[in-house]
């Protein structure tokens, strides 16, 4: 009896969850932000105006507030942001933004105007800053306090008087190669650096050839590199053959100063050596000459017994 009870208590327990549901935290809606990346142009002592579009993603009056930041990349393509002026490029002291504070209704979309004036006597080159949207922290009703914010990254390059003035170019630093490997795939990529002074966008791309007349190619990606910085393009190569050397030949591409398409290329090589495969190889011809070895000698063995009797 106490068994069908703890049944019948449990089957009820189930119906009850059916029929009425536990209420469920209402996810917490966020901001849209569009675009998040401007790249303009301004000429020194000039001004220029863009606008970017904030949107209440949730079902919740929200506030927001605006602000700006230095920005930079690092080797590993991760943003880093910090406080206005701090980085050498920095763009951020430049901005004017005609609503820093507002409020949005759900679905309502702000336009925002956007002022950015550059000094007369800026340097010319790149120059960077990060308009953020933050939304004001509120407390969901689990006592945590949730707040979301989305930069809109902007890329200003002054030009110069000459074009001797802007200086676009990049150089591969290192391959990402291994020595050997015993199988693939097998992570491939090139460090490059830009060593000018604005930024720019490299493509790579990595092409292999193997002893046995294989040949293969790898799109890397892009990145974007900001002046005096270093970024990475990694991929993963699947075509790895068994055993052998493996030729690899990197090739980066971007438009210098005068937007013509300049490349760049380095080569490496690495083993494929299946070292696994190859020892339980060794192993079987091993064992095969000893078994060879072995009937080899009783044979002889048998035919000094027959000539013996």
């Amino acid at each position: 009896m106490q068994y069908l009870r703890n049944w019948a208590i449990l089957i009820l327990l189930v119906a009850i969850l059916l029929i009425f549901p536990p209420n469920s935290v209402q996810a917490q809606g966020g901001i849209k932000v569009w675009p998040t990346k401007v790249d303009m142009t301004i000429d020194d002592g000039e001004q220029a105006e863009r606008i970017i579009n904030v949107q209440n993603e949730g079902d919740e009056t929200i506030d927001v507030r605006a602000y700006v930041m230095d920005f930079t990349i690092d080797k590993d393509n991760e943003f880093i942001f910090s406080e206005p002026g701090h980085e050498s490029y920095s763009a951020s002291k430049w901005f004017s933004v005609d609503s820093a504070d507002f409020e949005l209704a759900p679905g309502e979309r702000q336009e925002v105007e956007v002022v950015i004036a550059a000094p007369a006597d800026v340097e010319p080159g790149g120059h960077y800053g990060a308009l953020f949207f933050e939304t004001v922290p509120s407390v969901n009703e689990e006592g945590v306090t949730i707040s979301t914010r989305i930069p809109s990254l902007f890329y200003i390059t002054v030009p110069g008087v000459t074009d001797v003035d802007i200086v676009a170019n990049a150089e591969i630093v290192s391959l990402i190669l291994p020595g050997f490997i015993e199988k693939g795939p097998v992570e491939v990529g090139v460090v490059v650096e830009n060593s000018g002074n604005v930024h720019l966008t490299i493509a790579a791309k990595a092409y292999f050839s193997d002893l046995f007349g294989g040949n293969s190619e790898l799109d890397l990606g892009q990145v974007t590199v900001l002046p005096d910085g270093e970024g990475t393009l990694r991929g993963s190569w699947q075509e790895t053959p068994f055993i052998g050397r493996v030729r690899a030949n990197f090739v980066i591409g971007y438009f210098d100063q005068h937007e013509d398409l300049a490349n760049r290329s380095q080569r490496g090589e690495f083993w494929v050596i299946p070292w696994k495969h190859l020892a339980a190889i060794v192993a079987v011809i091993i064992s095969l000459v000893l078994l060879i070895v072995l009937l080899h000698r009783r044979y002889r063995f048998r035919l000094e017994r027959r000539s013996g009797s």
